[in-house]
């Protein structure tokens, strides 16, 4: 019996919008609505300068994080080198500036954080993953997976039986610790990989009895709601990413917060390395450390990649040697009926 061939699955929001789960625009219009301080300057600064159009949830957050930053840099201009901040130096020149508050800015991230995973929990907690299971199932039968979703929610892991990282959680508690000695092999060979890249509305801070030297970070609960206690009392310290990561600085949580955004960075490369099979669907091509491995693609495995693309904004286009695209009202996903699912098969596995 042949082996299976190796699938390198990328979802983006457009992926579970069909099962309520919100989109870019949603959260940022909930965001947007704050009225409290400092959320609330900060979102018109931004859209005076950059336009409401080109203002989003993630570049807010961004904000927030780099303001943060600056605050504790001019309070304490010689702390902890991997603190940012460096244009507190200029703080003088601009008053406006100093007269920002010391925390409010880590405070008003970390509640916006809180506010987010939870509207996304609310939107999709009684939405079945029937569809995405449906379609995924059929991937099985024919490939062994590698899924790498940039969205919070977890209806692909409710779709289906994955190997993420994490430790199934004993009896006695309700989360499991991330797999330290066993993902490096477990993500090169398991038939079904799940990574959670953004974040999750599962993860989240272990309880402060628990030393971080034995978790490394993160923890996985068994549900969503399980952990939002601690969403919004992080650890002490600049360097704690958030249960979930958005804005221009996510990149750097995969360099610096290894459990789980770093192992899950390194097996995505690994997969994008060793996989000419490439399926994308519901991503709009927002994330630089992404398009960046996807170009990369393009040079590594030349005329034997085979990418299909199923994103209903995108406009028809026919099909091309290295390409299968499904746009417009083809560009549903998961795709439901039997001849779309059959193309996208036997394209993927043609050589």
């Amino acid at each position: 019996m042949n082996r299976k061939q190796r699938l390198l699955v990328i979802l983006g929001a457009g992926s579970t919008i069909h099962a309520n789960a919100p989109s870019t625009k949603d959260i940022t219009d909930l965001v947007c609505k704050i009225e409290d301080e400092p959320i609330r300057s900060v979102v018109r600064r931004l859209r005076e300068q950059r336009t409401e159009e080109n203002v989003n949830f993630e570049t807010i957050l961004a904000a927030l994080e780099e303001l943060d930053e600056f605050c504790i840099r001019r309070r304490v201009p010689t702390a902890w080198p991997r603190i940012g901040g460096h244009l507190s130096a200029f703080a003088k020149l601009f008053p406006d500036f100093d007269k920002t508050s010391d925390n409010g800015f880590l405070v008003a991230r970390t509640q916006l954080v809180g506010l987010i995973k939870n509207f996304v929990i609310e939107q999709t907690r009684s939405s079945s993953p029937a569809l995405l299971k449906g379609f995924f199932d059929k991937l099985r039968a024919e490939f062994h997976l590698v899924v790498l979703t940039l969205n919070y929610d977890d209806l692909i892991d409710r779709a289906g039986m994955w190997y993420d990282g994490f430790h199934s959680p004993p009896t006695s508690k309700k989360f499991g610790t991330f797999d330290f000695s066993g993902f490096s092999s477990q993500s090169a060979t398991h038939p079904a990989v799940l990574l959670h890249l953004h974040g999750s509305v599962r993860y989240d801070f272990p309880p402060w009895s628990l030393p971080q030297a034995e978790t490394g970070g993160l923890v996985q609960y068994v549900g969503p709601v399980f952990g939002m206690g601690t969403t919004l009392q992080p650890p002490e310290g600049i360097a704690q990413p958030s249960p979930i990561i958005a804005g221009e600085g996510k990149d750097r949580w995969m360099t610096r917060a290894c459990v789980p955004f770093g192992y899950y960075y390194t097996a995505f490369i690994a997969s994008i390395l060793d996989c000419p099979r490439l399926l994308v669907a519901g991503y709009g091509g927002g994330d630089l450390h992404i398009n960046s491995w996807l170009s990369e693609h393009q040079r590594i495995h030349g005329d034997r990649r085979r990418i299909v693309h199923i994103n209903r904004a995108l406009p028809e286009a026919p099909p091309m040697a290295e390409l299968l695209t499904f746009g417009g009202s083809d560009g549903s996903f998961p795709p439901q009926n039997p001849e779309p699912i059959r193309k996208i098969v036997e394209f993927l596995k043609s050589s």
